[in-house]
């Protein structure tokens, strides 16, 4: 597992991980994590919380990682751990850690795997999900109208019903039963209470799609 440390990449030991997830009441895996900024505002906010980021583009994170490798007095996170990986290679360290899994306004190949329910997508991010373990998963839907970005001109709107007719199946043949999917505006953030809903941020004036899945229990 390659860990983002300031400005390079590292290898560390397992016990490190153990001792992050030991000391955590929660952990939470925010997929697709980008600059991180949202990540590292969550593990400020909660400090017994453990939380993860995880993006391919590991320089992007960078400047949040030496931000967050300060004293916690002066704006540092130690429970904020950036993980180098794309979810469908994640690495083993990270199987089954999850209690909550966060996929905030994806792009590129992870929002296409998303809407698609592409399994290689799918299966990665149960594999980091505990038993019963949240997904919530946010896609702002201004990308759908005119004009259309060129990278998702092919690719299906995510909207509740598609949701219900195509991509509940198949996030359920990868271990998600979809517990509820709708569509919320900037202004109906103040009635939501969750993690999820601070993250995005009651003054955000886009409308979303939140689809959120359970993940099954396995032994």
């Amino acid at each position: 597992m390659q860990v983002v440390q300031g400005k390079r990449l590292v290898t560390p030991d397992g016990e490190v991980l153990d001792a992050l997830r030991g000391a955590a009441s929660r952990v939470i895996v925010d997929v697709g994590t980008g600059d991180a900024r949202t990540a590292y505002r969550l593990a400020r906010s909660q400090p017994d919380w453990l939380v993860i980021g995880i993006d391919p583009a590991w320089q992007r994170m960078s400047p949040t990682s030496v931000r967050a490798a300060r004293k916690p007095a002066k704006g540092g996170a130690p429970n904020l751990l950036l993980v180098n990986s794309a979810i469908e290679s994640v690495p083993g360290e990270l199987h089954g850690i999850a209690d909550e899994v966060s996929v905030l306004m994806p792009w590129g190949k992870l929002l296409r795997g998303i809407v698609h329910g592409d399994r290689d997508v799918c299966a990665g991010l149960r594999a980091v999900a505990r038993s019963g373990a949240t997904l919530d998963v946010t896609v702002g839907t201004s990308i759908w109208r005119d004009p259309v970005p060129l990278e998702i001109r092919e690719l299906p709107e995510l909207t509740p019903e598609y949701v219900d007719a195509v991509l509940a199946d198949r996030l359920a043949d990868c271990g998600w039963k979809v517990t509820g999917a709708e569509v919320i505006s900037g202004a109906e953030m103040d009635r939501m209470s969750s993690s999820w809903a601070r993250r995005l941020g009651s003054t955000t004036p886009e409308v979303v799609i939140h689809v959120r899945a359970a993940a099954d229990v396995r032994d």
